[in-house]
């Protein structure tokens, strides 16, 4: 029986990526934190290998810049850019500039899910997980930030009502500029079954290799679907489709417990001589390589 990858805790997070930190920055179990880059997240020990996360978290980058994996795409964050992480995606640290400043803001599901909030859920799920700031919202945001974080140092007895609405400013305000890029990306049918195609990918890689299976639940033959995600994405569905499955697998591979041939049938491929090919194809190393490189 497949079991699913370990998500670490904001503790875990912590603990695992940020040394050096005072107890209670690593002890703060609030449900909504906020951290500067500059005093945190520059001391990450490079390289991170990819993990899942039980909180959904967001990078906002104010100077210099971090390349962070969400899936198979990376995003180059720079002055004025936002990255959506939601709980449960792989994600992984890939480079922090020096001079690289802005904000961390880690939020639980249980407060996104509350009432509280009172912001959907479903906002981690926008057209883009990357936004860029453009005008107003550009001087606007770090002000939203700065003023979540003097509430979140106010903070007693563990009420968070006041810095709630703080965040909520910020979602509104991402959630609008998402929707004026969507309303042009999505106007074109081909993005759109691009989007729903990587978000169908994410929940079915591990069962289903096949396209056909991704062009039936978009009631759309497979030749369609094949060439609206090559004009859309630049690489054909199998691509994203193995991509996926092999990140998946980078995860697995840090359990050491777990020998190859397991990960191989937990992931459904025919053979471990299959799932070694795939593995080495896309990353360049043997899963025996890979996983020696990070014992």
């Amino acid at each position: 029986m497949s079991l699913p990858v370990q998500l670490i805790s904001n503790f875990d997070y912590k603990q695992l990526f940020l040394p050096g930190l005072s107890k209670e920055v690593l002890f703060n179990n609030t449900e909504l934190q906020l951290y500067r880059i500059e005093n945190y997240l520059r001391n990450i020990v490079i390289p991170v290998l990819p993990y899942k996360t039980t909180f959904s978290f967001m990078l906002f980058v104010t100077k210099g810049h971090i390349t962070q994996q969400l899936g198979v795409s990376h995003f180059r964050l720079e002055a004025g850019s936002v990255l959506l992480i939601k709980q449960g995606r792989i994600t992984a640290t890939l480079e922090i500039s020096e001079d690289a400043e802005g904000f961390f803001l880690a939020c639980e599901n249980t407060l996104l899910e509350g009432v509280p909030l009172k912001v959907p859920p479903a906002f981690f799920n926008l057209t883009s997980p990357y936004i860029v700031l453009k005008g107003n919202f550009y001087a606007w945001l770090p002000k939203l930030f700065k003023l979540l974080e003097d509430e979140l140092k106010c903070v007693e007895d563990g009420n968070i009502e006041t810095a709630c609405m703080c965040f909520q400013g910020i979602l509104i305000a991402l959630e609008h500029l998402d929707s004026l890029h969507s309303k042009a990306a999505l106007a074109s049918r081909k993005s759109q079954i691009a989007y729903q195609f990587k978000e169908l990918v994410q929940v079915h890689h591990q069962a289903h290799k096949e396209v056909q299976f991704y062009a039936d639940e978009l009631s759309i033959s497979e030749n369609y679907l094949c060439k609206c995600i090559k004009e859309t994405t630049g690489k054909a569905p199998k691509q994203w489709v193995n991509e996926t499955t092999v990140l998946h697998s980078q995860v697995l591979l840090q359990n050491a417990g777990k020998d190859i041939s397991t990960i191989a049938f937990e992931l459904n491929f025919q053979s471990v001589s299959h799932f070694t090919r795939l593995f080495k194809k896309i990353t360049g190393v043997p899963p025996s390589l890979y996983r020696k490189r990070f014992s």
